[in-house]
């Protein structure tokens, strides 16, 4: 009984001072007013907390795809709201599929009926027009340096307030072809996630409490 409270108690003393998290915030696309797009969810943003910096994930259900709709007052291609000090901190901007063009960030930046957002990513050579090649298939990815996630936990000015809000094109069948923008009105869900570290940390603790337990047992025997 007296191993059993100290292997119980070493345990719980590995959980508490090796068991790092990083903190993610996950946000639902869940507003539109393309009725085309159907019901939703239409996708998920997911901020992670790395060290000073925060790294997006935007992925859309699978009809959909990021589009560059050609006006850039009105539409951006994700639009986002950091309460932030420079756009110069927001980088690596990727899609799986980004039909060879650059892609920028603006600031301020528009998604309609979403209004007015801190920043937006946009499209700033070699834009395909429209949905003219299929769009920017998913998942979007940036990072935005010197950040935390509270940061991004503001909404957009416009008619429907969101926190986040994109510009795409349906590519399945019903309705494909239709365009519009999505948002996320809803507040993100938080969460802590081990990092792969705390898992190797742990497991390694396991194993060492294992061949203590073995060898109480053999010095038993």
């Amino acid at each position: 009984m007296r191993f059993f409270r100290i292997f119980s108690t070493a345990l719980v003393a590995l959980g508490l001072t090796g068991f790092a998290a990083a903190q993610t915030a996950t946000y639902s696309l869940n507003n539109t007013a393309v009725s085309q797009f159907g019901a939703d969810p239409y996708g998920t943003v997911t901020l992670t907390q790395s060290a000073n910096d925060v790294l997006v994930n935007v992925a859309l259900s699978s009809d959909l795809n990021f589009i560059t709709t050609g006006n850039l007052n009105s539409h951006s291609i994700f639009a986002f709201n950091w309460s932030g000090a420079s756009a110069n901190n927001i980088s690596n901007i990727s899609f799986a599929n980004g039909l060879g063009a650059t892609f920028g960030v603006a600031h301020p930046a528009n998604d309609s009926p979403f209004g007015q957002f801190d920043y937006g990513i946009i499209c700033t050579q070699n834009c395909p027009a429209g949905g003219s090649q299929g769009g920017y298939a998913d998942p979007l990815n940036f990072t935005v340096a010197n950040a935390t996630i509270s940061q991004f936990a503001n909404q957009s000015t416009g008619q429907t307030a969101a926190y986040f809000a994109a510009d795409v094109l349906r590519v399945s069948a019903p309705n494909a072809g239709s365009t519009g923008a999505i948002g996320a009105i809803s507040p993100g869900v938080v969460a802590a996630v081990p990092e792969p570290e705390s898992y190797a940390m742990l497991l390694a603790g396991l194993g060492v409490m294992g061949a203590v337990v073995r060898r109480r047992k053999n010095n038993l025997v």
